[in-house]
């Protein structure tokens, strides 16, 4: 081979080289500025995630306070409301309530009670007839 044509191989080489070196060199660079905007990319993401978690926490904390505030006056008035049904249901029945007073009277005279029951459901007939017929 000739000189020249040796020495052009040699320049066309170093230019290959030349243009390899610099294409890994912008490859390198692309790749860490990729690096980059993913990391940026991900601390973007969190710092979204971490803001929105922290919006729906204060604001279901503010529903939650809400809500007691409003429920608390209705545990006021349901408490006020049972003690006034006790109060009542102790002046209405006592110790020993109607109900019970009217079972043991039924327990300690069966006949008598049946007898009471088979005059009121005769009385009841005859009042029922009596305003069928007049409607009628």
């Amino acid at each position: 081979m000739s000189k020249d044509l040796k020495d052009s191989v040699k320049d066309v080489s170093d230019k290959v080289e030349d243009a390899v070196d610099q294409g890994k060199e912008q490859l390198k660079d692309a790749a860490n500025k990729a690096k980059d905007n993913m990391h940026d990319l991900k601390n973007d993401a969190k710092d979204k995630y971490h803001d929105a978690k922290n919006t729906v926490k204060d604001g279901l904390h503010d529903m939650k306070n809400k809500t007691d505030d409003h429920f608390s006056g209705f545990k006021g008035k349901a408490e006020d409301f049972a003690a006034s049904a006790e109060d009542e249901f102790n002046r209405l029945y006592g110790d020993e309530g109607k109900l019970e007073s009217l079972v043991n009277f039924v327990r300690d005279r069966p006949i008598l009670s049946m007898g009471v029951a088979g005059v009121v459901a005769v009385v009841v007939m005859k009042l029922l007839k009596c305003c069928c017929r007049k409607k009628c």
